[in-house]
């Protein structure tokens, strides 16, 4: 395997079983959150946009769940963190206070009913654009495979469905390696499955334009001919 790759978690050739580690945390990460399998042998912990930050096995994982089950335990905790992730989201969206858009920097065309009727049509017709994209987004099932080729993932609509982890390798390796492949599953399952670009919302020249016209009742009333 070429190159140097960084997960996130640090080799200790030393130490096989230790207890679960949590993340070095980055400056603009506010809230960690975390979710584990009902036997607390596996625990993945998001940011609050659901970024995957890190995975842990428990000091004695193998004790409680057996190699064979391992995926669906990692399924369970990331779909539990997940869940926290958004229900954070719900809040903090509840929490917001409500704000304006920005103003226009200029004035703009003269507003005719013309001109309304083309920029409605060119918003409406972006929504329309940005919504199929993102329904096509969701629908699409994801599938990934390890670079190591030890552990495959299957997600839908940000839900991890599968999680396949080859029982004999899991069973000898290394902790660190177990995790490594694991988060490296996980994350790439979520940057597939959210584009990006898709994750800003809708946005076009035409939809910033209505957006801040609508926030500048003044701009409207001055492009429309009301006000001098």
């Amino acid at each position: 395997m070429g190159g140097t790759f960084k997960f996130g978690f640090e080799e200790d050739d030393g130490e096989d079983h230790r207890p679960a580690r949590r993340p070095a945390l980055a400056p603009d990460i506010t809230a960690v959150l975390s979710g584990s399998d009902v036997d607390n042998a596996v625990t993945v912990t998001v940011d609050e946009s659901a970024a995957v930050l890190s995975v842990a096995l428990s000091a004695r994982w193998q004790a409680s769940v057996d190699p064979r089950a391992l995926g669906p335990a990692v399924v369970a905790a990331a779909n539990a963190a997940t869940a926290r992730a958004l229900a954070e989201q719900v809040e903090l969206v509840a929490r917001r206070p409500v704000t304006t858009a920005p103003a226009p920097t200029g004035t703009g065309p003269r507003i005719t009913p013309e001109y309304v009727l083309g920029l409605m049509a060119a918003v409406s017709a972006d929504l329309e654009r940005f919504t199929r994209r993102l329904a096509e987004a969701a629908d699409r099932p994801v599938t990934v495979e390890s670079r190591g080729g030890h552990v495959r993932g299957a997600a839908r609509r940000g839900q991890v469905l599968e999680l396949a982890i080859d029982p004999g390798w899991a069973r000898v390796a290394r902790p660190t390696e177990v995790e490594r492949e694991i988060l490296e599953v996980l994350r790439a399952l979520r940057d597939r499955g959210s584009p990006a670009d898709l994750a800003a919302g809708p946005r076009s020249p035409a939809i910033t334009e209505l957006t801040a016209l609508a926030g500048d009742p003044d701009t409207l009333l001055r492009r429309v001919g009301l006000l001098p």
